[in-house]
């Protein structure tokens, strides 16, 4: 563990070629990142100032998924997304961890702080290297037949 070094690194297999969508994405794997290295130091440091940097890490993914799973969503539905509901019950699934996280951070241990940045690197490996993988042709010919009419 090294706390120079980045847990995930953005890769090209993570874009879904939409813009917005990969911005907000790459973001994320800078949040898990950030959180990543902060506890590593502050392990390395023998400080128990872990908890800072999971809270400040709760507060930004939480307010920041709030305006990315906006977005996503808005795009799917818009682009009639067949499978929408279960996706947006994956959003739901996610927003619940972090909410529980937050609700329970006074129970936090040093563990808790390691468990949740495993949750969002398991995250974005599965949900947004996959998952999100499944609405880009349907979000794409909605964006072509709507600039199409254009």
């Amino acid at each position: 563990m090294n706390e120079n070094t980045d847990l995930l690194v953005w890769d090209k297999k993570f874009e879904l070629g939409i813009p917005v969508i990969d911005s907000q994405h790459e973001h994320l794997v800078e949040l898990c990142n950030t959180l990543y290295r902060s506890i590593i130091h502050q392990q390395k440091a023998g400080a128990e100032h872990w908890q800072i940097a999971l809270s400040e890490a709760l507060r930004e993914t939480a307010g920041y998924i709030v305006i990315h799973f906006r977005d996503e969503e808005k795009l799917m539905k818009a682009a009639g997304y067949e499978n929408f509901g279960e996706h947006r019950a994956r959003h739901q699934e996610f927003i619940s961890k972090v909410t529980d996280t937050i609700t329970n951070f006074d129970k936090a241990t040093f563990q808790t702080a390691f468990d949740f940045v495993k949750f969002l690197y398991d995250w974005i490996l599965r949900h947004i290297a996959y998952e999100d993988k499944l609405y880009v042709k349907a979000v794409v010919e909605f964006s072509k037949q709507r600039n199409q009419k254009s």
